[in-house]
């Protein structure tokens, strides 16, 4: 018999094999969530791509259209010869970054160009022009 204060050694016995016990029970419930396979994720909807608006601009004539295309073409023209004058091997890097931001502009007028989109070409080659006239001034 044990002493007040004191466990004995059944009291022990029993209660090792109640903790066992919840062990296993509660290990059980972990082996079987471990080896039920979890349900696949839900795959979301496909997004519906819509084809950009289409670029709105005043309908023209034919003549109009004409004037137009050979007016952004004469710009962009123009800020190629101006970009042809320049060095870009001899420009630093804050020059350089100038350098690319006018190609940009550049080519973003060619593509206004090949889509029709005339106030736009011309706007961008104008924007180009500006800047490689600016570069140029720096760099002479």
């Amino acid at each position: 018999m044990a002493r007040r204060g004191e466990v004995s050694v059944g009291s022990l016995q029993w209660l090792g094999h109640v903790v066992l016990t919840a062990v296993i029970v509660a290990g059980c419930a972990d082996l079987q969530r471990l080896v039920t396979p979890s349900p696949p994720p839900e795959t979301p909807p496909p997004v519906k791509r819509e084809p950009p608006p289409p670029v709105l601009s005043p309908q023209v004539g034919r003549g109009d259209e004409d004037r137009l295309r050979r007016e952004a073409n004469g710009r962009i023209q123009k800020t190629e010869q101006i970009v042809a004058q320049i060095d870009r091997k001899r420009l630093a890097k804050d020059q350089q970054e100038t350098y690319s931001t006018i190609q940009n502009f550049l080519t973003n007028a060619k593509e206004a160009l090949a889509t029709r989109d005339f106030p736009r070409a011309s706007n961008l080659a104008d924007k180009a022009r500006i800047l490689a006239e600016d570069l140029l001034r720096s760099v002479q």
